[in-house]
């Protein structure tokens, strides 16, 4: 099953995608439209082309109380939004921390300059997150 992460941004938005359903690997990086609907649609795009069956989004952080927190509401109306344009599941994972070991994993491996953005590899860090999650228990 395909899977098509994203590492959502105000400036950058990172994608990765699993077509096997066990690793994830980064795929590309579009630039914020600054419309909601325009990036659904790049979004919505890309998982037609690898065949996406679910999408999952990042979410900064996760409020221990469990209460909703306003900072999170752009990441959930990308959630929604996806949803309903593609009619495919889409999955709202933590992503805490995801840029920081992107980064650990560039250098560990001799990777790009500093100056390339970063965003599809944090994407494929939260999609391999979310892979690792989901295939406990197979």
């Amino acid at each position: 099953m395909a899977i098509v992460a994203i590492d959502y941004g105000a400036r950058r938005i990172g994608v990765a995608v699993s077509t096997s359903g066990v690793l994830a690997s980064p795929h590309s990086v579009l630039a914020h439209p600054g419309d909601l609907a325009a990036l659904v649609a790049s979004i919505a795009e890309i998982g037609a082309e690898v065949g996406a069956e679910r999408y999952v989004v990042g979410l900064p952080r996760r409020s221990r109380s469990g209460s909703a927190d306003p900072a999170l509401e752009p990441y959930r109306r990308l959630a929604e939004a996806l949803g309903q344009k593609t009619r495919k599941e889409v999955v709202l994972w933590d992503e805490s921390h995801t840029t920081t070991e992107a980064a650990s994993l560039r250098r560990e491996r001799g990777g790009r300059r500093r100056r390339d953005p970063i965003d599809r590899e944090a994407a494929a860090v939260i999609l391999q997150a979310y892979l690792d999650a989901a295939g406990e228990g197979r």
